[in-house]
């Protein structure tokens, strides 16, 4: 059985793929894997990496019809020949040292189904990078405590984010229908089962901000997905989880108080009036309520 599996989903980002898959055969353990996901790209994987030799890449067709990074990544889980999963996108690299870092700890992390750690922002062309490191200066190198911000807990897929291949099956992996912010819906469903993360303070990943324009192939999903649908993901997350937790708890407002500056950002009043009046908690639903009237003030 592998040491770990770095699994990177890919659609129509032939080099890029080929940046992130040489980071990755850096950084695997020679017991490792590096298991790309082909979602039906123009440009398909098995081409793009063709001189790629080294034993340690596999190369797979995402199934069905229907394409889908979320998809792309569970495909990969159920492929995976490790317990140990690490997530990388095909835009990003992963840093030389950072698997062998959480392989090696893991004899005292055994209770710690996944983790992340701080990142290397690099932004602009080739001619003028530019890297701003970030990190949670809240935390310490260890596991996150449960009293610790939602900020705190929840993860970007592209911030080393690793787990437990048992655990991520069991949590129903990441959600198909969800075409940005499958990763939050994924940490906050993990906390509500009280599965706390690790966090690494040394960067486990790089991260490129920046780098092309919305409307051409390959552009950052984040940034290339539609106001609206974010929105409608934003809720999606929020009315899957905010049940477990109380009225009056800090997640419980970072998913509300999150999903209406989405909806604000995108102009929807109404449905962010209406989402705040149907609160159960009277407090809740009034401390909400004046939320949406200072954010609209502030927005004119």
């Amino acid at each position: 059985m592998s040491s770990c599996s770095i699994v990177i989903p890919t659609h129509n980002r032939a080099d890029l793929l080929k940046r992130a898959v040489r980071s990755a055969l850096v950084a695997c353990p020679v017991d490792g894997e590096v298991l790309v996901v082909d979602d039906k790209s123009r440009i398909p994987a098995t081409e793009a990496l063709a001189e790629v030799t080294d034993q340690r890449l596999r190369i797979i067709l995402s199934p069905g019809v229907t394409k889908g990074v979320a998809s792309a990544r569970n495909w990969g889980v159920a492929q995976a020949n490790a317990d140990l999963i690490f997530f990388l996108d095909d835009d990003d690299e992963i840093l030389p040292d950072y698997c062998q870092r959480v392989v090696s700890v893991r004899v005292m992390i055994k209770d710690s189904a996944w983790g992340f750690a701080s990142t290397v922002e690099r932004w602009g062309d080739v001619s003028n990078l530019r890297d701003i490191p970030r990190k949670r200066v809240r935390l310490k190198r260890g596991e996150v405590g449960k009293n610790s911000r939602p900020h705190d807990l929840i993860a970007a897929v592209s911030d080393g984010f690793w787990i437990q291949r048992n655990i991520f099956l069991k949590m129903g992996g990441f959600n198909p229908s969800l075409t940005i912010d499958e990763d939050t819906d994924l940490c906050v469903r993990l906390i509500a089962n009280q599965h706390m993360p690790w966090y690494e303070v040394l960067p486990g990943t790089v991260v490129y901000r920046g780098y092309q324009p919305v409307d051409q192939a390959g552009a950052q999903l984040t940034i290339a997905t539609p106001n609206v649908q974010g929105v409608i993901c934003y809720r999606f997350t929020h009315d899957n989880s905010a049940f477990a937790y109380k009225s009056f708890s800090a997640m419980r407002w970072f998913l509300c108080t999150r999903y209406l500056r989405k909806a604000a950002k995108a102009g929807l009043w109404n449905e962010a009036m209406k989402f705040a009046s149907q609160q159960n908690s009277f407090f809740l639903r009034w401390l909400l309520i004046a939320f949406v009237q200072v954010k609209k003030i502030s927005y004119r």
